[in-house]
């Protein structure tokens, strides 16, 4: 009896990714995604984007999908000025391209000067997916920041070398690869941060959610039981982690908002 077969494509619904149906399907798409780097892949939305970096989730649909704002009958749009890894989520890649936008926004820089900042770069990198990441923006892309922003805003010396620390403070905070492409980062919610930071990103670890650095333990785990009733000691001994960590993973998600 002859069995008919669908050759109709189908799509991977985590990645999005459309592949031909038939007995060699499965074996085909973990073909394709080992061959994909998992840090530009499609995974965070933009409300948990927001919660992990400490940011606005207006400003995150802002920054990647754009948003009108104003009043009736004098609506704007306020067009994208990153572009996303998919029309609703957003990559690893992505959020770190928010955390060095940061920095950026830390130093009171408005939405066109950030614009005008992206397409320089844009213009000055043609062949960078990123403008923010990478090789190219690490080794020079950073003094065309300073520079460009200093002669856009008539910058002093002294303020111009403090947009450099803030961004550097930020920078500080990414793990990088050989081609200076990062791998994990630890975000930077406030400025008066110091060190690397307990809580990293890496999108090998729990599924790209926040964890403790070292370990694959999720952050908002720890934040649930902590909210919960257990105590700071009792955390980090079934964990075995620091005291600082448990507070840390508290603070960063705070009660009432781990999901």
């Amino acid at each position: 009896m002859n069995r008919k077969t669908n050759n109709a494509p189908i799509m991977h619904s985590r990645y999005k990714i459309w592949c031909p149906t038939g007995a060699m399907n499965s074996t085909l798409v973990e073909q394709f995604l080992r061959n994909l780097d998992a840090r530009s892949m499609p995974r965070y939305t933009y409300g948990e984007a927001g919660r992990y970096l400490g940011l606005p989730l207006s400003t995150v649909r802002a920054w990647f999908a754009g948003m009108p704002y104003g009043r009736k009958p004098d609506v704007r749009y306020y067009h994208p000025i990153l572009t996303p890894a998919s029309s609703d989520l957003l990559s690893f890649y992505d959020i770190a391209s928010a955390h060095v936008l940061m920095a950026m926004k830390a130093r009171g820089v408005s939405p066109d000067d950030l614009r005008f900042i992206i397409e320089g770069l844009t213009k000055e990198y043609p062949d960078s997916q990123y403008p923010l990441l990478g090789r190219n923006f690490f080794v020079f892309g950073r003094e065309v920041v300073i520079k460009k922003l200093g002669e856009r805003l008539n910058l002093s010396r002294g303020r111009q070398l403090g947009m450099k620390a803030v961004m550097d403070k930020f920078l500080a905070r990414i793990e990088f690869d050989a081609n200076l492409m990062p791998i994990r980062f630890s975000p930077l919610r406030s400025q008066k941060q110091q060190g690397k930071g307990f809580i990293i990103i890496d999108p090998d670890l729990a599924a790209g959610r926040p964890v403790i650095r070292g370990t694959g333990i999720a952050a908002e785990i720890i934040a649930k039981r902590k909210k919960s009733g257990e105590s700071e000691s009792l955390l980090a001994k079934d964990y075995r982690i620091s005291r600082l960590a448990v507070k840390e993973a508290v603070k960063y998600f705070p009660a009432g908002k781990a999901a």
